[in-house]
């Protein structure tokens, strides 16, 4: 229809309690996916996404567009913002950077606002390997990959019970002939529950020997059984990932080459169960406890300061 430009354009202007029962949301406004590429060293990453548009609108209706990019600078090289968290804590991990941000919104008919988000990051990540370990190797990827998930999620517990579950639906994305990638996803039970989980994707790749990309997909507290907004969601983010390939530079293919000659199957594995969080139990604190130094029958007296 002609007029859809204008039944969803991106305006809000209905207060919240006055909104309608919406039955169709669409965005981007500008759903075109455009090419993007990143470089690593001499090798390219390729995607579609479409471009980012903000929300207009007024008391709290308007929303701004996040919007992070490489552009043409090597990712390997490049000085980003350095991300903290509990990733961090893992032996293996020695710090992780975010070079790549986009919030795509989704707004429902006639100036209602915005419906419903997805949020695009992308963070590199250095991990410590030995002299014999490289991430190139299918299995010291899939290892990282899963300690890096255990210390980012799987401490975290509210009544004994934890917060996260994961990985789910893993499997393996061909990025190039050689060269996997693996996308699961991330459940957040803690607010409301197995059944209405927050859903957080990821797609993980190696691109040297010691590094690997993290690309997170967040659907911004998302009903996953609300078929109105959740599947024009997931389609964009899906299609996002469909389009994703590896251009493999020399320098990275002659490192998986080393590794094809010690490791014939170089197929990353195509499932993987949920785990047990958290894999490793923490250890108690052997740190000693504080003495009192009072005896038990001498007051604690404050000094009085004039």
């Amino acid at each position: 229809m002609m007029l859809n430009w204008l039944k969803f354009f991106p305006y809000g202007s209905r207060e919240q309690f006055a909104r309608p029962n919406i039955q169709e949301i669409r965005g981007p406004y500008f759903a075109k996916p455009r090419g993007n590429k990143w470089r690593f060293d001499n090798s390219t990453f390729y995607f579609n996404a479409p471009w980012a548009n903000p929300i207009l609108g007024f008391n709290g209706m308007g929303r701004t567009a996040e919007s992070l990019s490489p552009g043409r600078r090597n990712i390997l090289t490049g000085l980003w913002e350095r991300v903290y968290g509990s990733l961090g804590k893992s032996p293996r991990i020695k710090g992780q950077w975010c070079f790549y941000a986009k919030d795509w919104y989704f707004v429902g008919p006639w100036f209602t606002g915005l419906e419903a988000d997805l949020r695009a990051s992308a963070v590199l990540i250095d991990s410590i390997q030995d002299t014999q370990s490289n991430l190139f190797h299918p299995r010291v990827f899939e290892s990282t990959v899963a300690d890096s998930l255990d210390y980012a999620y799987g401490y975290d517990r509210s009544d004994n019970k934890p917060d996260y579950r994961g990985p789910l639906n893993w499997h393996v994305k061909p990025l190039s002939s050689s060269i996997q990638a693996v996308v699961c996803d991330l459940h957040q039970i803690h607010n409301r529950g197995i059944n209405h989980p927050e859903v957080t994707r990821f797609v993980y790749f190696p691109v040297s020997t010691h590094q690997f990309v993290r690309i997170s997909f967040s659907f911004g507290g998302l009903d996953i059984h609300d078929e109105v907004r959740a599947k024009p969601i997931f389609a964009l983010c899906n299609s996002i990932i469909d389009s994703m390939r590896l251009e493999v530079g020399k320098s990275a293919q002659a490192e998986w080459d080393k590794v094809k000659e010690t490791c014939p199957d170089m197929t990353l594995s195509d499932t993987m169960g949920e785990f047990k969080w958290p894999l490793f139990e923490e250890e108690p604190n052997k740190d000693p406890k504080e003495k009192e130094i009072l005896q038990a029958d001498e007051p604690q007296k404050i000094p009085f300061k004039s």
